[in-house]
């Protein structure tokens, strides 16, 4: 082909001078089409450590590089990448303007992949309409996330969530910390433990941690005990929606030990009712059956109705009279028949002080707690994960708002 041909080519891939484009071979029968890439002979080149131009030393092998594709062809990129001899780091390969080190991909290939990645919310169906291996994928989104937390700000960090995740199933588990104000994954680590929380803090630059005021959590030990070691300046507020998903256990537990205590005397009056008592918002043909249950004397929904006191507690306007609701509301559940009710409402009082918290930074989980149906659909997609840096990149990649797109250098070097 003519050199005008090359120079289209060169243009095209926007690869900045002195580089050259000194061969197009179109496979025509494979639908591809290689472009072979080259450093001008006699040339000088620059340090990948220090920029200065120094010796050409050899050429390293030729490698190939996957691009864009052009019309209906597959692109590839060729070139034997020069090793200069600088004077101060010795004998080094020269970076290539158009991919990251060890990637066998082009900068322009990998932002249209983490594009389509993201369109696709899939792994898979992204390397199916690729025709990418899902190995490669993979990677691409590794080196993605990579460059993403090295460009992520966190600036006016003041309010963090911990929540976690089930791995592997019924046998592992995940620890989040999530930015409240910015609706974002901030890092994944391994287990649930002090020393797992203690991890998550320890992510944070020391500056940015010590600006952080308030993290909500729920009463799980680790949590707490993880937090107060590696942020001890930092109020703990106990998430509502764990207080209620305790509470809802309770009514539950309560439920089944009832509706088993009547079905001795052949009472089915309970039968049936475990979404009535957890959802409370029943549907309209069931809405006169939920009425009708709680005018019967049942234990049950003694239980519900404690539990639907308690949301009172979070309307207050200030701690002060939230805690004196807490405390009426204490007394008369430890007055009750009712075990699972009482047990919740031990714990909750032996942590009141970071259930009052929240009326100062009013701050939940419910964030984080949205995540879940995000981080199942990637569980979904992957058919479970046996990695857990794998596992960890996908809920940053799809959950931490992260700038991924690399930056793409068209500069021409001086000789």
């Amino acid at each position: 082909m003519s050199e005008s041909v090359h120079e289209h080519y060169r243009l095209l891939l926007l690869l900045p001078k002195p580089w050259l484009v000194t061969e197009v071979v179109e496979e025509l029968d494979e639908e591809k089409v290689s472009v072979q890439v080259a450093w001008p002979k006699r040339s000088k080149a620059p340090c990948p450590e220090c920029g200065k131009l120094a010796p050409v030393h050899d050429r390293l092998p030729e490698r190939s590089w996957r691009h864009l594709s052009v019309m209906q062809y597959r692109l590839e990129l060729r070139c034997s990448l020069p090793r200069c001899n600088c004077p101060e780091h010795g004998v080094k390969a020269i970076a290539t303007p158009w991919a990251e080190p060890r990637s066998r991909h082009t900068l322009h290939f990998e932002s249209w992949t983490i594009r389509v990645i993201q369109a696709c919310g899939s792994l898979s169906q992204a390397c199916e309409l690729l025709d990418l291996h899902w190995d490669s994928a993979q990677r691409i989104v590794n080196r993605a996330v990579e460059r993403g937390l090295a460009k992520r700000s966190l600036e006016g960090l003041e309010a963090v969530g911990l929540d976690e995740k089930n791995f592997l199933k019924g046998q592992s588990y995940v620890s989040l910390m999530s930015d409240l104000k910015g609706s974002r994954v901030l890092e994944v680590v391994r287990d649930r433990k002090t020393t797992s929380v203690v991890k998550l803090w320890e992510a944070l630059p020391e500056g940015v941690r010590k600006e952080v005021v308030a993290a909500a959590m729920d009463m799980g030990q680790p949590f707490i005990l993880g937090t107060k070691k590696a942020a001890p300046h930092v109020d703990i507020v106990h998430d509502r929606f764990h207080v209620s998903k305790s509470l809802n256990e309770a009514v539950d537990k309560t439920r089944r030990q009832e509706c088993a205590q009547l079905a001795k005397n052949n009472d089915d009056t309970l039968k049936g009712t475990r979404y009535l008592w957890l959802h409370g918002n029943t549907p309209e043909k069931s809405k006169q059956r939920f009425e009708d249950l709680l005018e019967v004397n049942l234990k049950t929904a003694k239980a519900w109705l404690y539990k639907e006191q308690m949301v009172e507690f979070w309307e207050h306007s200030d701690a002060q009279s939230a805690s004196e609701f807490f405390g009426h509301w204490y007394r008369s559940v430890m007055s009750s028949r009712l075990p699972a009710v009482k047990n919740v409402a031990k714990s909750l009082k032996e942590h009141l002080s970071d259930l009052l918290t929240y009326f100062t930074h009013r701050i939940t989980n419910a964030m984080t707690e949205g995540f879940n149906s995000r981080i199942q659909a990637i569980k979904a997609s992957a058919r479970g994960f046996r990695s857990f840096d794998n596992y960890r990149s996908r809920i940053l990649f799809f959950c931490g708002k992260l700038d991924m797109q690399p930056t793409i250098e068209t500069t021409t070097i001086h000789s």
